[in-house]
């Protein structure tokens, strides 16, 4: 494996990390006004399937997500109803909170439990909640076990019948793609609320690779970096597997001539 093959693996495995970090740097804490939908076509309940006990199937507000079912007493984007969102970012017993910075010199009040975000600041949330700061840029307290988060666009949809105008690429659009990552340049920086922690990653607005940025241009777009990850891959591989076939052919014709008889005829 070369250094590039291994400069591809390890983004893989560091992309992981830049969602919270190309979140939004908006401090919500102390708004608890909620914001709800004019349009009742977006939060009008419909059919998940079936809902658990003590949850309720919420229409997503975002394009190409399915219907969920939330708990609308902790879910701030759904609180006390569907389509109901919490600016704050928490919610507890069906209405919004406000949800306030915390630490280890300054605890929460109120019953609420400071949570650590992945590297934000914590946050004081309602007991049954975590606090997120995803890559759809959602910034608050979600129910704990939603693996999605709170805001829909967090967990896009991936079956083929949402999708159109399907190409699988060929190898060399794949060889572009693979070294547009590779020639990624990577920088560290510190965010102005969060001194102390030193990040990693690309500059959105100026080192950006394609398809590595989401809708808005703020945050990045962990599934398509990840692919690009997955494209330098898979061209390495093949630039792989035609070295070795080259080295094959060159390993049988050396022991070939190593065979040979060299003895003078007579």
């Amino acid at each position: 494996m070369d250094t590039r093959t291994g400069l591809a693996l390890i983004v893989a495995f560091v992309v992981v990390g830049l969602g919270a970090s190309a979140c939004s740097d908006s401090d919500p804490s102390t708004d608890v006004t909620t914001d709800t939908a004019t349009d009742t076509s977006e939060v009008e309940v419909s059919d998940c399937g079936g809902c658990p006990q003590g949850k309720t199937c919420c229409a997503s507000r975002w394009e190409g997500d399915s219907d969920r079912c939330v708990d609308t007493a902790l879910n701030p984007e759904h609180c006390g109803a569907c389509g109901e969102t919490c600016e704050s970012g928490a919610c507890r017993a069906s209405a919004c909170i406000a949800s306030p910075t915390c630490s280890g010199t300054e605890p929460c009040t109120d019953d609420l439990v400071c949570s650590d975000g992945a590297g934000q600041p914590g946050r004081c949330c309602p007991v049954g909640t975590a606090f997120t700061a995803n890559i759809s840029s959602f910034f608050g307290c979600c129910p704990t076990g939603d693996e999605c988060g709170c805001q829909e666009g967090a967990c896009p949809i991936s079956s083929p019948e949402r999708k159109f105008d399907i190409r699988l690429l060929d190898d060399a659009e794949l060889a572009v793609l693979g070294q547009a990552l590779l020639d990624t340049r990577l920088s560290t920086w510190r965010y102005e609320h969060d001194p102390m922690a030193l990040r990693l990653g690309f500059l959105i607005d100026a080192d950006a690779p394609p398809y590595s940025v989401a809708p808005g241009g703020e945050t990045v777009d962990l599934y398509g970096y990840i692919s690009l990850a997955v494209a330098a891959l898979k061209s390495q591989r093949l630039q792989l597997t035609r070295l070795k076939g080259e080295v094959d052919d060159l390993r049988l014709r050396l022991e070939k001539l190593e065979n040979r008889d060299t003895r003078p005829s007579k």
